[in-house]
């Protein structure tokens, strides 16, 4: 009986974040309501408070089963050792974004966090926040550059830190476009050439620090701060 009811309990909770899941994209996070999100799964508001506290914490939740497989090979990226760094980076980010173009679920969150999860106060009850999963992402992908830079494929001052933070804004871009216009390319097709091309851009101008740690901007780029 015990083992019944935790088994009701899992599939309630699926039955929910998959009610998330619709909701959100339709409404946005921010109009959408937790008896919203009762409704489409069929339960009571108290269900969904048995299992969530709030709607930030479902939002969590719903982002986490969806993006956690790319998180998972993304921190086993960073923690690689002897491997060629660029050549992992290359690999976990084709991978990101051919799992994004075939796996519904994946998209249809990345939708939500990229086109729907409209950026509110930390105070405000309830307000989605993908901080942390970014702060992460950044922080594994900053590391795998730093490991570059110790391979010596990188040059000892890039700057890893913004290096990390750069080719998450070219990545949220290319996806962010390609969920708002889904016609214009084949994601899984244009995945290698994408990457490649940013990556081709890391390798040939990377953002480098002079000795003072002042940022400077590679001589290819004609600019210097």
């Amino acid at each position: 009986m015990v083992r019944r009811t935790k088994d009701e309990a899992l599939e309630t909770r699926e039955v929910l974040l998959d009610a998330a899941e619709r909701v959100f994209r339709a409404s946005g996070v921010t109009r959408a309501t937790l008896g919203d999100v009762a409704s489409a799964a069929g339960v009571t508001r108290g269900a969904v408070y048995w299992h969530f506290r709030n709607k930030a914490e479902l939002f969590a939740a719903m982002c986490s089963r969806a993006t956690l497989p790319m998180q998972t090979r993304l921190e086993q990226a960073a923690a690689g050792d002897g491997d060629d760094a660029i050549v992992t980076l290359r690999q976990v980010l084709v991978q990101g974004l051919c799992e994004i173009a075939s796996n519904p679920r994946t998209r249809a969150v990345l939708e939500i966090v990229l086109c729907k999860s409209e950026r509110l106060n930390h105070g405000i009850d309830g307000a989605p926040q993908a901080d942390e999963m970014d702060r992460q992402c950044v922080c594994a992908v900053e590391r795998i550059v730093a490991r570059a830079v110790e391979q010596g494929r990188l040059p000892a001052e890039t700057d890893s830190n913004l290096a990390a933070h750069l080719l998450q804004a070219f990545f949220h871009g290319v996806i962010q476009l390609w969920l708002m216009h889904p016609e214009a390319f084949d994601l899984a097709v244009a995945a290698p050439a994408l990457v490649d091309t940013m990556i081709a851009g890391l390798l040939a101008a990377p953002p480098r620090r002079a000795a003072g740690g002042e940022l400077v901007v590679s001589e290819t780029a004609g600019t210097r701060c």
